[in-house]
């Protein structure tokens, strides 16, 4: 039996140990806080800190998600030995908005989300945790954040888990001209802080299964907290964010070469919202990279079937340990 299976909780268990067991044993680890930053945006943060600490795990989250939908990563995390670090980045979750209301994600520019996570590193990761060895774990748009990081910041962390990782984002079927009248109007003033076409603010719709989980239970869990807390209601984006995750693509893969730290990308070959020949890419440019496919996963590699969520920590755990 690997050892993630002596804590693993199943599909069945999910509701009950969550509340059962999880929730209590992680309540009085927990350190929550805020740190301004440069744009004077108060950024909430988590962190649990183990004293036995291995290392610690700094998660970058994606594109409307929030610190405690990882609550169930957080826990195999600390069990296994390691202190875990998370932010809610700008627009998301408890942190500051820069637009009225808690249901769009917008922000100017993409490299925003990376300076504001490197403050957070220096401010409140580095003089917490116990050790001086840092390893990322990035999901989606955190994937990008991640990514973009670890070229800027060659020599901050030692290893790095790329989850679904948003090297490019899905445009679907989309025209290129369609794309490029949406991005010309994005610099515009009065549409750069706007919804794109299709989307609106929160309206309590249970999603699932048309969603990014295969996890019935998980999923649940999440959307019961989005709908007890109000910044967790993040429900579409802005012109501006379109744009800015469009365009980031080109500067993850131009500069992919920058990353020398051994990093892993788990690839899901349901995914529908990023591009996996853009992770390919990525992968290949890589001077220390393993991609690792999971058949039969949506995007949430995290919150699918029972066995695809234990080879995923399985996976994880073989690498930083």
């Amino acid at each position: 039996m690997n050892k993630i299976e002596e804590f693993f909780i199943k599909e069945d268990d999910f509701a009950k140990d969550m509340e059962g067991k999880i929730l209590p044993f992680l309540k009085d680890k927990l350190i929550d806080g805020y740190f301004e930053n440069r744009d004077g945006l108060k950024l909430h943060y988590q962190y649990y800190v183990n004293s036995k600490e291995k290392a610690s795990i700094v998660i970058s989250h994606g594109y409307c998600e929030f610190t405690t939908k990882y609550t169930e990563t957080i826990y195999y995390f600390y069990q296994m030995g390691y202190s875990v670090f998370l932010i809610d980045h700008r627009g998301h979750g408890l942190s500051d908005r820069q637009v009225e209301g808690y249901s769009k994600v917008h922000v100017d520019k993409f490299e925003d989300y990376v300076l504001d996570f490197n403050e957070y590193i220096q401010k409140i990761v580095m003089p917490n945790s116990l050790t001086e060895h840092l390893i990322l774990f990035a999901h989606s748009m955190g994937g990008g954040i991640g990514a973009l990081y670890l070229e800027m910041f060659p020599d901050v962390f030692e290893k790095a888990i790329l989850s679904s990782p948003m090297i490019k984002l899905s445009t679907g079927s989309t025209s290129k001209l369609v794309i490029w009248l949406l991005k010309q109007l994005s610099y515009l003033p009065f549409f750069a802080k706007r919804y794109i076409p299709g989307y609106h603010d929160y309206d309590h719709s249970f999603k699932y299964p048309r969603c990014s989980a295969l996890s019935k239970s998980r999923y649940t869990f999440q959307y019961q907290q989005r709908e007890q807390i109000l910044g967790y209601r993040t429900n579409g984006c802005t012109h501006a964010w379109s744009r800015e995750s469009v365009n980031v693509s080109k500067k993850i893969l131009k500069n992919a070469s920058l990353i020398e730290i051994p990093v892993i990308i788990m690839q899901a070959s349901l995914d529908t919202l990023v591009v996996d020949e853009a992770q390919d890419e990525f992968a290949r440019l890589l001077k220390n990279c393993k991609l690792i496919r999971f058949e039969g996963s949506k995007h949430e590699i995290f919150n699918a079937t029972d066995d695809i969520i234990l080879e995923f920590y399985d996976e994880i755990f073989s690498f930083i340990e």
